[in-house]
């Protein structure tokens, strides 16, 4: 009667993030609970630094990660903005060395990647909802900050569930 689960494909998601290091993760990690739990439990606060339809040979990937003397991502935040039920913070001020890193790893037969906007979602409308109040509180709380990020995780999701860690580099 109806299709079985076990002929449903398995849906696989991998890309590589630059986790929120500490102290920032702390408060933004605390509105992503309160504000959008289910996306909390999902993945941890991060900025995305390649998505899987960019990335066609993730073992390469590795292996110029890994052959990288060190991992410096500095990137400025600014104030939450609010598109309906999303809510991001905005890189903010210079990206180049976020897009130098982006560049270094996917540049191909000298063809640039395409233009990534970092950002730290803190409510995903895939699963969240945010209304004029809660958004008012995220931003009384909220101020622009600057992170170092030194590592790139490899990450993973199996058919919508929680993400999980495959390697980090740096």
């Amino acid at each position: 009667c109806g299709k079985s689960s076990v002929d449903d494909p398995m849906t696989i998601r991998r890309q590589a993030t630059l986790y929120l290091p500490l102290p920032h993760c702390v408060e933004v990690e605390s509105l992503r609970s309160r504000f959008n739990p289910v996306q909390f439990d999902l993945i941890r606060a991060h900025v995305t630094l390649c998505r899987e339809d960019e990335v066609s040979d993730w073992a390469d990937l590795g292996v110029k990660l890994s052959q990288m003397k060190s991992i410096e991502v500095t990137q400025e935040f600014g104030m939450p903005v609010r598109d309906g039920n999303l809510v991001l913070i905005p890189a903010i001020g210079s990206t180049e060395s976020f897009d130098s890193l982006r560049h270094t790893l996917l540049a191909k037969d000298g063809l640039s990647p395409r233009k990534s906007e970092p950002h730290i979602t803190l409510i995903h409308p895939r699963n969240g909802t945010c209304d004029v109040a809660g958004f008012d509180e995220i931003t009384r709380v909220s101020q622009p900050f600057t992170v170092v990020f030194r590592q790139v995780t490899f990450i993973e999701q199996l058919n919508g569930g929680p993400w999980r860690d495959l390697a980090t580099f740096g």
